[in-house]
């Protein structure tokens, strides 16, 4: 076994959680579960989250598919494929550890950054910049949401938990299948993912209740707490152990 019974119970609890606030606030499940999976097995980054990311996508883009509107997004996708290509070059020329500190670093940036009133709109040009960062976070960390969560921010929390699910389901395929092709998933990684889908489905599940009783403006603190924690231990740990 890959994950020790205690630590694979552990994982399941970050899945859940994760995936259920990604189904109520658009994006959340890299920025939680990550940190904690990554800690339990580096070999949980990128291939294996991505994957997970991509499934709970798919069920969002069917959960919320009358809000769906690909003209807005392309913009966005096709600039993620040159981002997702220098994240490829990226991984062949650059230790493991940049990626857990810089990893680490770039999600709390991104929580310190919702905490700032920064105007950034909806338009052709932020779609472009956001598409491109998003990839290349995608593809080298697992977590690409943040950029593409600014550019979405004013809109209608609908819209935006439609159009970044679809967002997300075909970058993060368009992800794997570079890392497939240029030899970034192996045998491991799936027996990796594979027990961790089941709790894709409980947390996807569990948001339809909690979207009737957790109010929106508790879901930012909780996911900046959460996301905050678990990237100061893996600061840690690549420092001191």
């Amino acid at each position: 076994m890959l994950i020790e019974p205690s630590l694979l119970v552990v994982a399941l609890i970050a899945v859940i959680a994760g995936s259920a606030l990604q189904s109520m606030s658009g994006f959340g499940l890299a920025v939680i579960a990550s940190p904690i999976l990554v800690i339990i097995n580096p070999e949980f980054l990128p291939a294996p989250i991505l994957a997970l990311g991509c499934i709970l996508s798919l069920l969002n883009c069917i959960r919320y598919r009358q809000q769906l509107h690909f003209s807005n997004i392309k913009l966005a996708l096709l600039a993620r494929i040159p981002g997702s290509l220098l994240g490829i070059v990226l991984l062949a020329l650059l230790p493991s550890i940049f990626f857990s500190v810089g990893f680490s670093l770039l999600i709390i940036l991104s929580v310190l950054l919702t905490y700032r009133r920064v105007d950034i709109h909806h338009c052709p040009r932020n779609l472009v910049l956001a598409g491109f960062f998003s990839g290349l976070m995608g593809t080298t960390t697992s977590v690409g949401g943040p950029p593409i969560a600014l550019v979405y921010q004013k809109s209608k929390l609908s819209t935006l938990r439609a159009e970044l699910g679809l967002f997300f389901l075909i970058g993060t395929l368009v992800s794997l299948a570079m890392l497939l092709a240029s030899g970034n998933i192996n045998y491991a990684q799936l027996q990796l993912t594979l027990p961790l889908i089941p709790a894709l489905f409980v947390g996807f599940a569990s948001s339809f209740y909690l979207d009737k009783y957790l109010g929106q403006r508790y879901l930012k603190p909780l996911i900046a707490t959460l996301s905050l924690t678990s990237c100061g231990i893996i600061l840690l740990k690549a420092f001191f152990y």
